[in-house]
This record gives structure tokens, C-alpha cells and sequence, in this order.
């Protein structure tokens, strides 16, 4: 089945190991017939602010970025996230991203004060790439890989696909 693949990037250097997992996750996709586009965070004509508002109803307020993005989400079968692990988490680039696209109402909303996801039948893959030794990131890993898991993705309804730990020595953990 030909697919619909958003992969979403987040390092300010195009000659790091994200943009090469990126390409190359992207070049073996459409050799299998799919159709891929990558979004570049740092690169983007679609830059955003950092989510802010006073009152709640203000996130609704209509926003041209943002529903550009929305729909990227909407195209896409599946969203893949490649991004480096700084400071124990993704760059803010990205968990501004995930804040303003991945809204309530649109990836998911709350019924009866329980979170149901509304992006049901996409899936999604992280990649993230680490400089040190895989051991040194064994403790921080886990806490990560559920944020990303229960936190982010599956909230929204996201079938997750895989959660992979790549380090500069080409090591991998998978989540």
C-alpha cells in the first residue's frame, strides 16, 4: 500500500547523522513506491513562534502556519521524527512543533477528562541520534523513549512503529 510519509527533522547542521537518517530513510521509502516529504525545523519557509497565549479559547484563534503544518499532519500516513537527544530531550524546536501542531482538538481531545487520540490510523517512527557511548544514555533512555511513547504519540492516537537510539558509532537500541 502506497503511503503518505512526513518526516519531521530537527538539527541546525544539514551534514549531521539526523539529516543522513532522514535521506536515507526518505530514499528507501520511495524506492518502495511511497511518497515522502521532509520537514526541516530549521529550515522550513513555515516558521512558528513559540506557543503562547492568555486564555485557552486563544489557541483556536486562526493561525496560517499553523494549519499549513495540520495539514502536512493530515497528508501524511506516517509521521517520522528524527531529531538529537540534547540536554535529555529533543531540541525546542521540535517540542515546539509537537505543542502547537499536535493541539487539542486537532491530534487529540479529552472525553469524559480522558485523552482520546484523534490521528487514528497514521503511524509514527522517532529516530534519535546521540554523540556518547550508548551506555552513558542507558538511565535517561527509558524516561525518554515514554514521554515519546505515552506522552507524545499514542495520546494522539499515533500507532508507534518504533522508537530507535542511534550513537555516533553506529550502535542501536530500540524502544
Amino acid at each position: 500500500m502506497k503511503k503518505n510519509i512526513l518526516i519531521v527533522t530537527a538539527h541546525p547542521s544539514s551534514l549531521g547523522f539526523t539529516h543522513k537518517i532522514a535521506d536515507a530513510y526518505k530514499t528507501s521509502s520511495e524506492e518502495a513506491g511511497h511518497t515522502v516529504e521532509i520537514l526541516d525545523l530549521y529550515k522550513t519557509d513555515l516558521k512558528q513562534d513559540f506557543l503562547r497565549y492568555e486564555m485557552r479559547e486563544d489557541m483556536g484563534k486562526p493561525d496560517a502556519t499553523r494549519d499549513a503544518m495540520q495539514a502536512k499532519i493530515t497528508w501524511a500516513n506516517e509521521i517520522v521524527f528524527v531529531h538529537p537527544m540534547w540536554w535529555v530531550g529533543m531540541p525546542a524546536i521540535m517540542k515546539n512543533w509537537i505543542d502547537v501542531n499536535m493541539a487539542a482538538r486537532f491530534a487529540f481531545r479529552y472525553i469524559n477528562g480522558n485523552p482520546v487520540g484523534l490521528l487514528k490510523g497514521k503511524s509514527a517512527r522517532v529516530f534519535i541520534t546521540c554523540d556518547g557511548a550508548m551506555w552513558k544514555y542507558w538511565l535517561i533512555l527509558k524516561p525518554f523513549w515514554t514521554i515519546w511513547f505515552f506522552g507524545i504519540l499514542n495520546l494522539c492516537g499515533l500507532k508507534v512503529r518504533g522508537i530507535t537510539t542511534l550513537s555516533k558509532k553506529f550502535k542501536r537500541t530500540d524502544g
